[in-house]
């Protein structure tokens, strides 16, 4: 931005991101240690991660408060994750791989998402330009019609099979106004059981 062109452009996703890389996410309480493929949706909106179940789990982008990689990663307690990856062989390469994704209401309400990549400095590329998304200063002060688009862009990355929405979806996106869904879905002559789907 310059005092020549005062106008704020929207952020870009860098193709990478969007396109999405092979990572195991671990968790310490659990001593899971799932593959995951990790990706940012085009729009930039969320940081989203499929396994191989193909469920999805979605962290909004505006939500992240850091991303750490390298020695300020979190590094797994559990002796069974140690073992999972190698980490106490001299020669290894753990820390050139990890990922640590830190999002919360506020700074004190955290939550820790870890990641490990298969190749070595990919969680530094993907820490650097994840965090320059979240900070963007678009991304915590979009105008109202983001937010309509966000919640279209979450439907349409989880559809069904035959390529529908699955009604469950729009009662997951809106828990605290189940009547005023249905009554909106009836009005557009669209199933509203949990097996029906909406037309994308």
């Amino acid at each position: 931005m310059s005092l020549l062109n005062p106008v704020l452009l929207p952020h870009k996703v860098k193709a990478y991101l969007s396109q999405g890389e092979r990572f195991i996410k671990w968790d310490d309480e659990t001593t899971v240690a799932s593959p995951v493929i990790l990706r940012v949706d085009p729009k930039g909106y969320y940081l989203y991660w499929t396994y191989q179940s193909k469920e999805m789990e979605f962290l909004d982008i505006t939500s992240i408060r850091d991303t750490r990689f390298g020695k300020f990663a979190k590094i797994p307690k559990s002796q069974k994750l140690r073992g999972v990856f190698d980490m106490d062989f001299p020669e290894n390469t753990f820390l050139l791989k990890t990922l640590t994704v830190v999002s919360g209401p506020d700074m004190v309400d955290l939550t820790f998402h870890n990641f490990v990549s298969y190749k070595e400095n990919v969680g530094k590329f993907w820490a650097e330009d994840v965090l320059a998304l979240a900070k963007h200063p678009l991304t915590a002060n979009a105008p109202r019609s983001t937010f309509l688009d966000k919640i279209l862009v979450k439907l349409k990355m989880q559809l069904s099979p035959e390529g529908k929405i699955p009604v469950k979806n729009f009662f997951q996106m809106f828990p605290a106004d189940r009547k005023r869904v249905e009554a909106a879905l009836s009005a557009c002559h669209l199933p509203k059981g949990k097996l029906g789907g909406a037309r994308q």
